[in-house]
């Protein structure tokens, strides 16, 4: 055989490994963050990692979206920041706001070029690791929304706004996890894209969260860290498994059928959100009559302050917007229960801490009276006849 032949087989075989390889490769380009410019005290801004980029390249003077570098620096600490969280692998991760309660419809996206642009039509699996940190560092809220978006061209915040797209994939449950959550999806490219943005797409009022502990200023932060982008050939998916049904003559004999003796399951007891939280009894009033009316408003400033009020264990308005305008309620005195007004605040406004003001009229007793309460205890009234 001559020296050509050899180098023939020689080039097939490189090629088919090399065709093969690239089925596997990460689309992603430093997709574990540990490639960056400066080593800081634990804490820069996005643009200290390479590659990646602030999808808000405006950047304005007031305030706007501003994603994390969060990385370990044994040379220069930053103090507590170990507390907070470990990477995955390496030493450096993605850190994003995805929800602030005192800042409406605050969002944080990150965005990166991929090193080969989707093809339209093919399939590709996506995987990123999440958590909420070992503590919650920037608060005690966890949301769901996260989502990944795949474009064409750049997208672009202009302030801190939500973006106005549509994700191939997002969270649609309220995520909270300490430990390092793979979140995975696979897709069929609908465009070329060239482009990958990562955040919470949802706004404020569509957006479901949960209070996980009491923050001084709450939010949703999340730490991503190992993400991967991989093209899967279409020989590679399986094939949809079809069943086909037979049909049989089936013989049916009657027999006596004894039905069985149910006994009726009592109802389960509702768990009610302010039962999280220990009440603190504020103010006492006695009354003469068993029929109540209440009027509530904010009678300070107007800030935003979100309230479920529970009398006797039982909801009687569920996540309402206090406002200057008083909201008429009516309630009964029931003998031989503890007769409480309970406050749950579903967050703290603009101006902390969340108090509503309650006007009481029992018979011909009246009385105004108020309830603050705040994201780690319900204030209450308590009613004596």
């Amino acid at each position: 055989m001559t020296i050509s032949y050899y180098r023939f087989i020689f080039l097939y075989i490189f090629l088919l490994a090399f065709t093969f390889s690239g089925h596997s490769q990460n689309l992603i380009p430093n997709s574990s963050f540990e490639n960056y410019i400066e080593e800081t005290r634990g804490h820069a801004y996005l643009d200290n990692i390479s590659d990646w980029y602030n999808t808000n390249q405006v950047q304005p003077k007031s305030l706007y979206g501003t994603p994390d570098h969060m990385f370990i620096n044994e040379k220069q600490p930053l103090k507590g920041i170990k507390d907070n969280f470990k990477p995955r692998t390496g030493k450096s991760v993605l850190g994003l706001i995805t929800y602030m309660q005192r800042v409406v419809n605050y969002r944080e996206y990150a965005s990166v070029e991929l090193t080969t642009p989707l093809k339209k039509g093919e399939n590709y699996q996506f995987t990123v690791y999440i958590t909420n940190g070992n503590n919650v560092a920037y608060g005690g809220i966890a949301s769901n929304g996260f989502g990944v978006y795949f474009s064409e061209n750049k997208v672009r915040q202009y302030i801190y706004e939500p973006l106005n797209v549509t994700p191939q994939y997002q969270i649609e449950d309220i995520l909270y996890t300490t430990k390092w959550t793979p979140i995975s999806f696979t897709f069929t490219a609908t465009e070329n894209s060239r482009f990958l943005t990562i955040g919470n797409f949802r706004d404020d009022k569509h957006l479901d969260f949960k209070y996980i502990n009491y923050d001084i200023d709450p939010q949703c932060y999340i730490y991503l860290d190992d993400l991967n982008l991989i093209h899967i050939p279409k020989g590679d998916i399986p094939e949809e498994k079809v069943t086909e049904v037979v049909e049989e003559e089936i013989i049916v004999k009657e027999e006596i059928k004894v039905e069985p003796k149910v006994t009726p399951s009592l109802p389960e007891k509702k768990a009610y959100v302010y039962e999280e939280r220990p009440t603190e009894t504020q103010s006492s009033i006695y009354i003469t009559s068993y029929d109540i009316t209440l009027n509530i408003w904010d009678d300070k400033t107007v800030d935003g302050d979100v309230v479920s009020i529970f009398w006797n264990g039982e909801p009687i308005i569920e996540e309402y917007e206090l406002t200057a305008r008083k909201k008429k309620l009516k309630i009964r005195y029931e003998t031989g229960k503890e007769n409480k007004l309970i406050l749950y605040a579903h967050n703290l406004g603009k101006d902390p801490p969340n108090t509503m003001a309650v006007q009481i009229k029992a018979g011909k007793k009246k009385r105004s009276l108020s309830i603050r309460s705040d994201l780690g205890k319900c204030g209450a009234i308590r009613f004596k006849r």
